[in-house]
């Protein structure tokens, strides 16, 4: 067995997304500054570095990260690389056979220039009955666009999105996938650990699936 970390950390000063500011980190004790520890506070976004996107994120009302069972956030999942394409369609996902309740796109990742779904990939992803879209871009939709329509296609059928995953070392494939939020109240997003468990393909697939 093999476990593989996708998560991206959360680095002071970085830009994840250009419209969102860059995380910091205040000492509010510090050895530097005379203390005898350390107690540091954390301002950020969300929505930055690994993250998950609930319903409520762009559903009014919708289910908060809070309300997410954790067994919804875990499961089979596939990889599927699209390194090189800068848009992923319907017909890139009928190249490859999806076959597992969660996917995870490897793609391209800088803050503007990252690879996105149009409506049709969305509405393929819902019509395959996949329970959680994982990408390792910082959104799913086009960067520029404000009417947020693969978020909400997605977001409205009650799946969860994980945006700004690592699988820049990770082969397409079968894998068990755990992402564990910080369980905040009343939030709409969440930082989050995310790992890939590497097992025999045989024992993934039996009797169908594991975590269904």
């Amino acid at each position: 067995m093999k476990i593989i970390d996708i998560t991206k950390p959360i680095e002071v000063g970085k830009l994840y997304y250009p419209s969102l500011p860059p995380p910091q980190i205040v000492y509010l004790r510090h050895y530097t500054l005379g203390h005898n520890h350390w107690t540091s506070e954390i301002k950020m976004p969300l929505h930055v570095a690994t993250h998950i996107d609930a319903p409520a994120h762009f559903i009014n009302g919708g289910p908060k990260i809070g309300d997410l069972g954790i067994e919804s956030l875990m499961g089979i999942a596939q990889v599927l690389d699209y390194i090189g394409e800068r848009v992923i369609t319907k017909e890139h996902f009928l190249k490859k056979s999806i076959n597992a309740p969660i996917v995870l796109l490897k793609v391209h990742d800088e803050p503007e220039n990252y690879t996105y779904l149009d409506e049709g990939a969305a509405s393929f992803i819902v019509e395959k009955k996949v329970r959680l879209l994982g990408t390792q871009a910082p959104s799913v939709d086009m960067f520029g666009d404000k009417t947020y329509r693969v978020h909400k296609l997605l977001l409205s059928k009650g799946i969860p999105i994980v945006e700004g995953l690592n699988l820049s070392k990770v082969s397409e494939g079968l894998y068990v996938f755990i992402c564990l939020p910080i369980l905040i109240s009343n939030a709409e997003a969440a930082p989050a650990r995310a790992v890939l468990i590497e097992l025999d393909s045989s024992v993934l697939l039996k009797n169908g699936s594991i975590f269904k």
